[in-house]
């Protein structure tokens, strides 16, 4: 379920990678969350989001880290994200231009 209303303006993101479990595929504006936008993946229902720890999480609910997860320690949202967890592989957030 989309949570926000994405502009035609907001950014898409893609996460590539050989991943358990599947988390790859385009993610769309989601609104806000702890004070930054949020990306979700209507098909599955996975999530990127900003931890206020610092870091961007992938993770299937936005505040939630339990089973499978992704962790990118920086400001930056793309990057590469490292699973933790029951998760394997390493997750690659780009902006689709």
């Amino acid at each position: 379920m989309k949570t926000g209303a994405a502009r035609n303006n907001d950014p898409k993101y893609e996460v590539t990678g050989d991943l358990s479990p599947d988390v790859t595929g385009t993610y769309e504006a989601a609104g806000p969350y702890e004070g930054k936008p949020s990306y979700e993946i209507v098909s599955t229902g996975w999530y990127i989001w900003w931890e206020p720890e610092g870091n961007w999480t992938i993770s299937r609910e936005r505040g939630v880290v339990e089973d499978d997860w992704w962790i990118h320690i920086h400001p930056d949202i793309e990057g590469a994200y490292t699973a933790h967890g029951g998760a394997t592989g390493e997750a690659t957030v780009t902006v689709i231009p």
